[in-house]
């Protein structure tokens, strides 16, 4: 919710973006949440949010102190910005987004797991460790906005923290080309290839005689589809949150 709130304006205020350099505005804008759950008021405002939220699931004897909270609380991002010629994708953690160019899905972001070499490299020469696939045996993705109690060293920059907040960017020309941008959790990626979610929407999207279909019926049947039918002999596939989002584009002239 935090993020929600505050990140569009972030970018939108940084000096990059007021100069369209959006790429640096993107990196900008996620580096200023973390600093901003460290001040006074974004630690007041985490815990009002956690206050009125509810979901309020955690035992309070298990709960930290309230002005610890962004240290042990913390969430994905990966954030389309899209300007009249060119998509930018800046991600941290294990959503992804996909663009379909003629119907071939090109991925936008890399999932941020512990495994991946770039990322065990700097959490172990961070000082952190990986066990069972997660972070200090914690965090089952190497990258996020918060958890604050991963980004304490203070001789190491954002980028080379146990948990980074620094996003990858990608950026895509739009062209006639293009088809559409999806940006989901990981719930459908662990069901889901990148193509075969491109290949979902497409076919129901994309038909040159017939209407094209609403997209949010399109997505729901897609998070229906790979909802898992039997939670105990579904290995955990499907059973996970699911959050998915598309953007169609018209031919671009």
């Amino acid at each position: 919710m935090f993020v929600k709130r505050h990140l569009p304006d972030t970018i939108k205020t940084t000096p990059a973006f007021k100069s369209k350099n959006y790429k640096q505005a993107l990196i900008d804008g996620f580096l200023s949440i973390d600093k901003q759950l460290e001040k006074k008021e974004g630690i007041s405002e985490i815990i009002d949010l956690y206050e009125h939220s509810p979901k309020k699931q955690i035992p309070k004897e298990e709960l930290p102190e309230p002005q610890m909270l962004a240290h042990y609380i913390g969430c994905t991002a990966c954030v389309a910005l899209i300007t009249k010629t060119e998509i930018y994708v800046g991600n941290v953690g294990d959503s992804r987004s996909v663009l379909s160019k003629k119907g071939i899905a090109i991925n936008m972001s890399e999932d941020h797991k512990p495994l991946l070499d770039t990322e065990k490299k700097r959490i172990e020469k961070a000082g952190g460790f990986i066990e069972d696939e997660r972070v200090n045996g914690m965090l089952n993705l190497s990258r996020c906005l918060g958890d604050l109690d991963y980004k304490q060293n203070k001789k190491l920059k954002e980028e080379e923290q146990i948990i980074s907040g620094y996003p990858d960017v990608k950026v895509e020309k739009i062209s006639n080309e293009t088809d559409f941008l999806i940006i989901a959790c990981d719930g459908i990626w662990d069901c889901l290839t990148s193509q075969g979610a491109v290949d979902y929407l497409k076919d129901r999207l994309i038909k040159p005689t017939a209407k094209p279909a609403k997209i949010s019926t399109v997505l729901e049947g897609m998070l229906d589809h790979i909802c898992a039918k039997d939670v105990e002999s579904s290995d955990g596939l499907g059973c996970d949150n699911m959050t998915a989002l598309a953007i169609t584009f018209v031919p671009h002239k």
